[in-house]
C-alpha cells in the first residue's frame, strides 16, 4: 500500500462511517461524531500498521527464499550454458 492509498482509504472509511452513523441515528451531536472519528482513526491506524508489518515480513521471507533459490539455479544455469557452448 502506498501512502496515497492509505490516506485515500482513510477518508473513504471516514465518509462511509459518518454516513452510516447519521443514518443509524448514532451521530446526533458533535461529541458523538468526535468519538466516532477517534474510534475509526484508532482502528484504521492499527489495521494499517498490522498489514504493513505483515507485508514487510512476507517480503523478507520471499526475498530470502528467492535469493537462496536463484543462487543455486544461477550456478546450474551457467554451467549448463557453458557446456552447450563447449559442445558447439
Amino acid at each position: 500500500m502506498t501512502k496515497v492509498s492509505v490516506v485515500l482509504y482513510y477518508w473513504i472509511l471516514v465518509a462511509a462511517a459518518l454516513l452510516f452513523a447519521r443514518t443509524a441515528g448514532l451521530a446526533d451531536n458533535n461529541s458523538a461524531i468526535i468519538k466516532i472519528l477517534i474510534v475509526i482513526t484508532i482502528l484504521y491506524v492499527g489495521v494499517v500498521m498490522i498489514s504493513l508489518s505483515l507485508g514487510k515480513n512476507r517480503a523478507k521471507e520471499y526475498g530470502n527464499n528467492r535469493n537462496s533459490g536463484q543462487s543455486k539455479r544461477a550456478g546450474n544455469g551457467q554451467a549448463a550454458a557453458s557446456q552447450k557452448k563447449r559442445k558447439k
